[in-house]
């Protein structure tokens, strides 16, 4: 199986997703994520790393950046109903970095977003890999983007919020309720240097303001 080419880039084209590096004389036709294509430009020098993906009468050369791009698209084609197009296109949508984290806090909706990847292909992806990535030591050596540290944020916030559900649901607000006045409160700025007492007078100013305007506006119907 080929592993690795180096060569020069004679044709590309973003409709298909591929290139064709040309090296010693043969041209390999290489599929390559939407980030690598608008990188790279004609007649100039390339190397990938390479996974050959063969069924039947397919044969087709996935092109990667680095030897870590290519472990992770192996991990992801390792998960049940999820194939290597469809493993392309998640690392397409969001970028290696971006896409482990994603996965591993969970982040159904935004792995969700890539074409060809629904809610239940995501959250079985999160199932699946969330653990085994967060153990992987070479997932600690990639590079980590501002996309990556705003994914840990992310986290932070979903741990509050946690934490502030269970709060008010305790003083017996409903789920709805709490939903709407977290939505709202987390929408308008950036609240996770707060304290959690801090952000729970703010929530219950901010559900008891809802609360009494509801009932106002029943009272007057």
């Amino acid at each position: 199986m080929l592993g690795f080419i180096e060569g020069k880039v004679i044709s590309k084209s973003l409709e298909t997703s591929q290139a064709v590096v040309l090296c010693s004389g043969v041209g390999y036709e290489v599929s390559l994520s939407k980030q690598t294509l608008e990188i790279i430009h004609l007649n100039s020098n390339v190397s990938f790393w390479l996974h050959t993906h063969v069924r039947e009468d397919i044969f087709i050369l996935f092109g990667f950046q680095s030897e870590a791009e290519k472990q992770l698209f192996r991990i992801l084609i390792g998960v049940s109903g999820l194939g290597p197009k469809t493993a392309l296109s998640l690392l397409s949508e969001h970028g290696p970095e971006k896409l482990i984290q994603f996965i591993i806090h969970k982040k159904i909706s935004e792995i969700a977003e890539a074409p060809g990847v629904g809610k239940k292909l995501a959250e079985r992806l999160s199932l699946e890999l969330s653990t085994k990535l967060g153990k992987l030591a070479w997932i600690q050596a990639m590079p980590q983007t501002e996309m990556a540290e705003s994914s840990v944020a992310l986290s932070k916030e979903d741990e509050i919020r946690e934490d502030l559900t269970s709060a008010l649901a305790n003083l017996g607000y409903s789920v709805g309720q709490i939903k709407n006045t977290l939505d709202r409160m987390f929408l308008r700025e950036n609240n996770n240097s707060l304290g959690f007492e801090v952000l729970l007078r703010m929530a219950l100013k901010e559900i008891s303001g809802r609360t009494l305007s509801s009932t106002q506006e029943n009272s007057h119907g």
